[in-house]
């Protein structure tokens, strides 16, 4: 069964209500929680320390206070293609498509995605397949297409409480966020380009499970 996605979020959304942050003043707000997060990216806080998200930048493609979130890590490659993890159930034109660890949820789930930054208005265009048969990719696609195994999951009112307690940092998405040349390098970027006490932090030593 394959599952399909659509969602175009504007980045001049809600997410400005919070101050601005950092360099490109592109930080939202930390510790506040929008009923609507659908399109936006969650950065994780240095103190936050579970393996499945320390350092993480997530996409949420899918937010509402009743239903929960959904999103997907958008900074971990696996150093693998899909033709090496799934080689006999990968159609050609996607043999050599990189993969990303998409989150602790069904880590046997592959999610075919094109996240496209487009500058006219500033907004992210989000489509996605679950599962590899018959997928229809569009024109476009390949530069900004993206591989995920497994996803990152909330129930009604689980982000908001993390949010809350501060586990995560909202931000509006950018180009460089979602088209992400370096994703070793992107959660420290943002961290430096943010507060002093924020860079301090993330410059501490990684978690010894990580080293």
């Amino acid at each position: 069964m394959i599952a399909r996605m659509y969602c175009q979020a504007n980045a001049k959304s809600a997410l400005e209500r919070g101050p601005g942050w950092g360099n490109s003043g592109s930080m939202a707000h930390d510790g506040f929680a929008p009923s609507n997060l659908t399109g936006s990216l969650l950065i994780a806080h240095p103190s936050l320390t579970d393996p499945n998200f320390r350092r993480t930048i997530l996409f949420l493609s899918h937010h509402t206070v009743e239903d929960g979130a959904v999103g997907l890590v958008l900074n971990r490659p696996l150093r693998k293609t899909l033709g090496e993890i799934a080689a006999s159930k990968v159609p050609f034109a996607l043999q050599q498509a990189e993969t990303f660890y998409g989150g602790p949820v069904a880590m046997d789930q592959v999610t075919v995605a094109n996240l496209q930054w487009q500058d006219d208005p500033s907004s992210v265009v989000f489509h996605s397949y679950t599962g590899l048969e018959e997928i229809e990719i569009g024109n476009g696609w390949l530069p900004s297409l993206r591989v995920f195994l497994g996803y990152a999951g909330w129930t009604a009112g689980q982000l908001e409480g993390e949010i809350e307690q501060k586990a995560w940092i909202v931000m509006k998405p950018t180009r460089d966020l979602i088209e992400m040349a370096t994703p070793d390098d992107a959660w420290r970027t943002i961290m430096r380009a943010s507060s002093p006490s924020l860079k301090l932090l993330s410059e501490a030593p990684d978690h010894p499970e990580w080293n």
